[in-house]
């Protein structure tokens, strides 16, 4: 994926780097010297040109807003102005290449990357057409990328240690904290000290390779940061950029070949690489931020945002990334069940849980401002839908013991706080839907179709336990009663009763929820109908003409869930167009309105939908290609229901290859494969 100045396409927005515990996206000189300004004034939002560390957040107030704070940002002098450049982003191995060509005739090749385990950023600059020797510098600065952030954070001293720079800071938040950001290049350098840091100056010549590198720590959680920081400057100098950028590449290789996907539609391969690489990238030790960068909410954590990525990293066999989603709410699950709960009556009262919209790492409080989101409602069920996927997933019984209490607080809090009856009939009361049908309505499609699933999960999972019986069979009972009362019409089922808007929301009953059979005719109406007249609300927001490659990719999977392979195939491809110069999504893209690159819950959404398109499995039958063209050859490795990994080849139509193995063996003989409407035992 390369992208080119000579393209001059519109809304080019550098690569994404991350190791999940710091992350920014470098430039076409491996830098950071942009800001959020320069994208608005291309006609986008995006973000500013940071480092940027999990969990570092100030303060929460309004000129605040538990923001993300900066680590710096860094700028490179040729002694020139960049005239012609490429940029390329490498997924799979982790790491960027570009190639500046600047006005006085000096050509710089340049590559990077993040080591996955360490807070290193190593930059490697190879110099050609160098006459002689000439002088170049790096210019490093700490300061916050608004006034605002500016005062709350304190360069302690700037100063050089033999051949590495340092800026010592303390910064006041959420948390108060001290640490070092260390910088050097690897030959001769002079210092000097500057506003807010440093600029190191060095020499170059024809051919030469001269790294930069910039590492960091802190003492948050009382870590010794002196001892990590000698650690890493320890391992530098022992392995070098070429070491540290194998321990890069083996990293990223494993993660890619957990499972795949590959099609005779390049595009989607690329796009769902880049896909999964973003994810990754946008994936903490705590959760799955909607974005990890100070553009997307500050990397904040929304339940309904991390479920796509989620599933999507459970279908294509990324088990361990995904497990952490439903591990950080069953973490934070007392701070949901205190804002639910009768605190002065424990005893008396079983633990309802209302999880918060907007959330950081420890969940201790809301971070969202005030709006009609904080009474969304819908992104609870995921909470408790999540965990009980993940058991479907890995068949991990001690972890659905561990989560039950997780996935029975959220429907406790359906069914005692949400639900209402008018004499046969069970609705969900007033609340907030998605943003665009307003505040206080009642019974709306996706939060009962969330509810729904919800119950149903908590059922099942009591039966596989062998508890609770009295309340499964109530979850059971009140689920079938909210099917029968999904708000609708004579021909289809409405985002809520009266509604005057379309919405994407009808498709929730088969994304994320599946909870109406794929005939169901009212849901297939609701569709259509959205397709003929949702133009105008094919977006979260009012901005924008088209339809987002999210809700695209949103009404794919529903597509794809019911086996219509014509129209999920499409809406894939509707998502095509939006994606970025590196394949990366958008939140919106189009020629006069951007917002948002590196987004993860549309990168999460375009990964389960290809996965749903291409596998499905429902206990004893597994479905190859349910949804996918007929007349392209496909070859995959994915994971399933029921702990197992199907990894299959289909060439000119045929299926050629079936491999179906669970905790290492082969089980391919206790499944019926259904290919093209072939029943298979194997």
């Amino acid at each position: 994926m390369t992208y080119s100045s000579c393209e001059n396409k519109r809304y080019y927005f550098p690569p994404l780097l991350s190791n999940g515990d710091i992350s920014f996206a470098p430039d076409k000189e491996g830098m950071l010297g942009y800001t959020k300004a320069d994208a608005y004034k291309a006609g986008f939002s995006a973000f500013d040109g940071i480092v940027v560390r999990s969990a570092r957040r100030t303060a929460l107030c309004n000129s605040l807003q538990a923001r993300l704070f900066p680590f710096g940002s860094f700028t490179f002098d040729a002694g020139s102005n960049v005239e012609t450049w490429s940029q390329t982003l490498c997924p799979e191995k982790g790491f960027f290449e570009s190639d500046c060509s600047y006005e006085n005739g000096n050509d710089i090749h340049s590559q990077g990357f993040i080591h996955p385990d360490m807070n290193i950023y190593a930059l490697q600059k190879t110099f050609k057409n160098i006459n002689g020797s000439k002088k170049f510098s790096y210019d490093i600065k700490l300061c916050g990328y608004d006034a605002n952030i500016s005062k709350y954070i304190n360069v302690l001293y700037v100063n050089r240690l033999e051949d590495v720079c340092c800026i010592g800071f303390k910064m006041y938040g959420m948390d108060v904290f001290s640490g070092e950001i260390h910088f050097k290049v690897d030959k001769d350098f002079t210092f000097e000290s500057t506003d807010h840091g440093a600029k190191i100056v060095f020499e170059a010549s024809e051919g030469e390779k001269v790294t930069f590198y910039y590492y960091l720590e802190d003492d948050l959680g009382d870590v010794d940061f002196s001892e990590v920081l000698k650690v890493y400057k320890q391992k530098i100098d022992e392995m070098g950029f070429d070491c540290l950028l194998e321990d890069c590449e083996d990293h990223y290789s494993e993660y890619f070949g957990s499972g795949y996907v590959q099609t005779a539609d390049e595009r989607l391969n690329s796009i769902y690489k880049t896909s999964l690489y973003s994810v990754k990238c946008n994936t903490t030790k705590y959760s799955i931020s909607v974005g990890f960068n100070n553009g997307a909410w500050d990397g904040r954590f929304f339940a309904f945002d991390e479920y796509t990525s989620f599933i999507g990293l459970l279908g294509s066999n990324r088990l361990d990334f995904a497990k952490r989603v439903p591990i950080y709410r069953l973490n934070s699950l007392n701070t949901a069940i205190k804002r639910a709960s009768d605190c002065h009556r424990n005893n008396e009262t079983e633990d309802m849980a209302r999880f918060h919209w907007e959330t950081g790492e420890n969940d201790r409080m809301e971070l969202s401002p005030d709006g009609n989101w904080l009474d969304h409602v819908f992104h609870i069920p995921l909470v408790g839908i999540g965990a009980f996927n993940y058991y479907e997933y890995s068949e991990d019984i001690e972890f659905l013991k561990d989560c039950y209490k997780l996935i029975r607080a959220c429907s406790k809090f359906i069914t005692k706080h949400m639900l209402y009856r008018d004499g046969e009939k069970f609705y969900i009361g007033k609340c907030t839907d998605l943003e665009r049908l307003g505040s206080s309505v009642q019974n709306p499609f996706m939060t009962v179709c969330g509810s729904i699933k919800l119950l149903e999960c908590c059922s099942k999972s009591a039966e596989i336990l062998g508890i609770d019986k009295e309340y499964a069979e109530e979850c059971k009972f009140i689920s079938e009663k909210l099917r029968e009362n999904l708000p609708q019409t004579d021909e289809m089922y409405v985002p809520y009763l009266n509604c005057k808007q379309k919405s994407i929301a009808v498709f929730s009953c088969k994304f994320p929820f599946d909870v109406l059979p794929h005939d169901d005719n009212k849901m297939l109406n609701a569709w259509d109908d959205f397709e003929i007249n949702g133009g105008p609300y094919g977006n979260m927001y009012p901005g924008g003409s088209g339809i987002s490659p999210w809700y695209a990719c949103w009404k794919a999977s529903g597509y794809a869930r019911a086996k219509m392979t014509e129209k999920a195939y499409y809406a894939l491809k509707q998502s095509y167009r939006s994606v970025g110069v590196f394949d990366e999504m958008f939140e919106i893209n189009e020629e006069t309105f951007g917002s948002l690159p590196w987004f993860a819950t549309a990168a999460g959404i375009f990964i389960s939908t290809v996965n749903d398109m291409i596998l499905q499995c429902n206990d004893n039958m597994i479905d190859i290609l349910p949804a996918f063209p007929n007349n392209m050859d496909v070859s995959f490795k994915l994971a399933a229901k029921g702990g197992i990994t199907v990894e299959a080849v289909v060439k000119n139509d045929k299926l050629l290859n079936v491999v179906v193995m669970k905790n290492g063996k082969d089980v391919a003989d206790r499944y019926v494969i259904n290919f093209h409407n072939n029943r298979y035992s194997l």
